[in-house]
């Protein structure tokens, strides 16, 4: 086989070759030749192509040169083989990069109340949080199944709205809420907390369709605290609008966890998450739990 190869490639050298370039390929038969000829030599490789369960392996069997009238043959069997990755993985689409907003509360440890617990109360209508997913990546079981673990990276900007006329600050090791000096009244005082989060979701999609699909996720998001304040805005006796900050740090837990449920259509989608850590930590403030549900707009 390997005499009439090089037999088929000298008599091309001679008349096919002048109508083709220097390097030139041919498949017959399941078998791929290259022709390789420059000045001094002409070389020919013939490679066996076979495919099995979405990998194509490239065996070389056979190598020749033809020089000076003279042919050399090597025997050589080298293989590679390309992993051929599967389209249904690509067409997953996690969901938790993107931007949202919810409204947020406290609850006591058993979710039996919302707002009021521990004397603390808020003005729900204007205690919001801000969510900005700028990092996800999924682990997709099955083709069919639909089920993937979900993770990434995000910010939080919670901002909680203390209802009356006072403010949170840490007294001897204690947070609570201090009421305004007198003469003085608040027209907004709110704990603001921002935050990384990090979550691991297992998520579900109806995938019937490609392009869009019904989804649904829980899991676990876990909260590192990175800046807090207690701010307050008033008027001054001379009317002039006035923001103080009156605390940071606060005794509030530098890491907590959060429980988060998601559902929704394609791009948009509802949330709901609770932490079953207190806000602040044990003994040193009031027995609080952030709870909140919003929207969220996925990329």
């Amino acid at each position: 086989m390997k005499n009439v190869l090089l037999l088929i490639a000298f008599s091309l050298s001679g008349t096919v070759i002048n109508a083709m370039p220097e390097d030139t390929t041919i498949v017959v038969n399941g078998k791929r030749i290259e022709i390789e000829e420059t000045n001094e030599r002409m070389k020919v490789r013939v490679y066996e192509q076979t495919e099995k369960e979405g990998l194509i392996e490239d065996e070389m069997v056979f190598e020749g040169h033809y020089k000076d009238g003279r042919s050399y043959e090597n025997r050589k069997h080298v293989r590679s083989i390309h992993i051929h990755i599967p389209t249904w993985h690509r067409r997953f689409s996690p969901h938790w990069a993107g931007a949202g907003m919810g409204f947020t509360n406290f609850a006591d440890s058993k979710l039996e109340q919302i707002n009021d617990v521990e004397g603390v109360s808020l003005r729900s209508g204007n205690s919001l949080e801000y969510n900005l997913n700028f990092l996800e990546t999924s682990f997709l079981f099955s083709r069919k199944s639909g089920w993937a673990v979900v993770t990434g990276a995000g910010m939080r900007w919670s901002r909680y709205q203390v209802h009356g006329n006072q403010y949170f600050s840490e007294l001897d090791g204690f947070t609570s809420l201090h009421p305004a000096p007198e003469g003085i009244t608040y027209s907004s005082s709110r704990l603001n907390i921002t935050s990384l989060t990090l979550p691991v979701l297992l998520e579900w999609q109806n995938r019937r369709k490609e392009d869009k699909s019904f989804f649904i996720s829980a899991g676990v998001v876990g909260v590192v605290k990175t800046i807090s304040s207690s701010k307050v805005t008033y008027k001054d006796p001379s009317d002039k609008k006035r923001t103080d900050k009156m605390d940071s740090g606060m005794n509030l837990r530098p890491i907590t966890i959060d429980f988060l449920l998601q559902a929704g259509y394609d791009w948009i989608g509802l949330y709901a998450r609770y932490s079953p850590m207190g806000l602040f930590e044990g003994g040193k403030g009031p027995k609080i739990h952030p709870v909140s549900i919003g929207l969220q707009f996925h990329l």
